[in-house]
């Protein structure tokens, strides 16, 4: 193997068919845009659905009858339940802690102050470790003796469906997507390089007759494809750069809403620079490589 016969080659081409080549590489170029966009993007929204997830919460309320013995024996059921790996975490949340928490939250808490008693009830809180999990653990701690009869086990099973719907919505569609793309890009690519390896066929045949290799004939054709792949996602990363600190940026520094104060996250521009030059380097040689085959059965 010569890869700087292979290397040369590939540049001669380029440069005979300089129109074509450019075709190859804008169509990467945009192919490799659209998936730098949507990447962050699905990401993004990922992220935050995910920190919804981890809010979903299930409150076990304990009867004001209930023993030291029974709740501590509730407290030990919930312990088991995370030694298994189905709770996260849970917290005791007394009487009054839930009386002081009320009244934080009211807008007006002097009506409080007309209660004769403490109407609210002990609770633990318990943060599931997954959310899909959620029934389960309610039904393992909803018939112990502690729990309070009336209020028992409750949780926002109606939200916590809408959120696992669509988690699994958004990520499925997002790598259907990004399949798509990446298919696409294949095929673009690779139907434009075809331009340039019909116009040297002839010439493909007659190395095949005189003994060369499939690979031999593959190789220049596949280095094109790279080179045109990564100068192409280079453009691409370039026209992402500016928009985001022309765009994105600006728009967040001057943003004020829930959207872009929360803690959902992303990938990093430098990597995903990378990530889209190797993409488009895939893609290129791919697409030439696929492209090439029929041309190789002679």
């Amino acid at each position: 193997m010569r890869p700087r016969f292979f290397i040369a080659e590939a540049l001669r081409s380029i440069r005979a068919n300089a129109a074509i080549s450019t075709a190859a590489t804008v169509t990467v170029l945009i192919a490799v845009f659209i998936l730098g966009a949507f990447i962050p993007s699905f990401l993004y929204v990922q992220s935050t659905v995910d920190a919804q997830k981890e809010k979903v919460d299930i409150n076990v309320f304990i009867s004001d009858s209930a023993t030291v013995q029974q709740v501590n024996g509730l407290s030990s059921n919930l312990t088991g339940l995370q030694e298994q790996g189905l709770v996260r975490e849970f917290t005791f949340v007394s009487k009054d802690d839930a009386l002081a928490d009320l009244r934080q939250r009211l807008r007006d808490p002097s009506i409080l102050e007309e209660l004769p008693s403490n109407p609210l009830p002990a609770s633990f809180n318990v943060l599931p470790a997954d959310p899909e999990q959620s029934e389960q653990i309610v039904a393992e701690v909803e018939d112990h003796p502690a729990v309070d009869e009336e209020l028992g086990v409750r949780f926002a099973a109606d939200t916590a469906d809408r959120l696992l719907t669509a988690a699994r919505i958004i990520q499925w569609a997002g790598l259907a997507l990004i399949g798509i793309l990446l298919i696409a890009s294949v095929l673009l690519i690779g139907n434009t390089i075809r331009l340039s390896i019909f116009a040297r066929r002839r010439e493909v045949e007659v190395m095949k007759l005189v003994g060369a290799t499939n690979w031999f004939i593959r190789w220049p054709f596949v280095i094109e494809g790279v080179l045109c792949g990564i100068a192409g996602a280079a453009l691409a990363v370039v026209l992402l750069l500016v928009i985001k600190l022309a765009v994105v940026d600006a728009w967040i520094a001057d943003a004020d809403s829930a959207l872009t104060r929360n803690d959902a996250a992303t990938i990093g521009f430098v990597w995903l620079a990378v990530l889209l030059v190797a993409a488009g380097a895939v893609v290129g040689a791919l697409g030439s490589g696929i492209t090439l085959r029929r041309f190789l059965r002679v």
